[in-house]
């Protein structure tokens, strides 16, 4: 079973504090929408989870390790802004992956490529943004670690590739026992997905375990729970 646990969690850029005292403790959920207003420190809480930033107190593990060392390993992080070699081809970006990643699913990246009709032998400056996002969340699923942060990955990409990777990402959930934790405003878009959420805010967090009680309980939607929590 995955887990995130962070207790007093703090992180700071200079005077200014992001997290304060930050506890939370999730365990279980397949996919859990991370939400919260623009610049509350989405991006850096899952920067924190993958290990590729330090925190500057307090502590956070996942899957009960908490050394940035093992966080690269248990967590795959995809971001807005993908660091593609822009003179690679897709292709050439896949292979660069399956050498350094020891259990990287070749032949899984290759169907999902072909699946949302990314086209192999483009160099990755002649690509669209969203066909990056594409790329790049292709290669964290076919990475072998148990979980996966994604920063806004819905954002750029057109209807047909938009519904093209939900059926990838709902694979995922369905099939494996990985957890996804995706910051995104496209609520209806992942609504069917989500199975948790959690929801920071100036100071504290929210966390929802099962969504689906929570819907039942309240009649409410994510957008409406957005619009709820984020009114306290």
């Amino acid at each position: 079973m995955n887990t995130i646990k962070t207790v007093g969690l703090e992180k700071k850029y200079g005077r200014k504090h992001v997290f304060t005292e930050l506890n939370m403790d999730l365990a279980g959920n397949r996919f859990v929408v991370l939400l919260g207003a623009n610049g509350i420190g989405k991006t850096t809480f899952l920067k924190l989870c993958a290990g590729l930033a330090p925190y500057h107190a307090g502590k956070l593990s996942v899957n009960g390790k908490s050394e940035r060392s093992d966080l690269t390993n248990e967590v795959a992080y995809v971001s807005e802004e993908s660091h593609f070699d822009a003179f690679l081809t897709v292709q050439e970006v896949m292979d660069v992956h399956a050498r350094q990643f020891r259990g990287f699913q070749r032949e899984r990246a290759d169907e999902m490529v072909h699946r949302v009709e990314l086209p192999t032998q483009t160099k990755m400056r002649a690509l669209s943004r969203g066909q990056r996002h594409l790329l790049a969340m292709i290669i964290a699923i076919a990475k072998p670690h148990p979980m996966i942060v994604a920063d806004e990955m819905l954002a750029n990409l057109d209807t047909a590739k938009k519904q093209a990777l939900l059926s990838i990402l709902t694979d995922v959930v369905m099939d494996e026992g990985r957890m996804i934790v995706m910051a995104t405003h496209a609520y209806e878009d992942v609504e069917m997905l989500a199975d948790g959420a959690v929801f920071l805010k100036q100071e504290e967090v929210l966390v929802i375990s099962d969504l689906e009680e929570w819907r039942m309980q309240h009649g409410s939607s994510l957008k409406g729970l957005f619009d709820e929590v984020g009114r306290v």
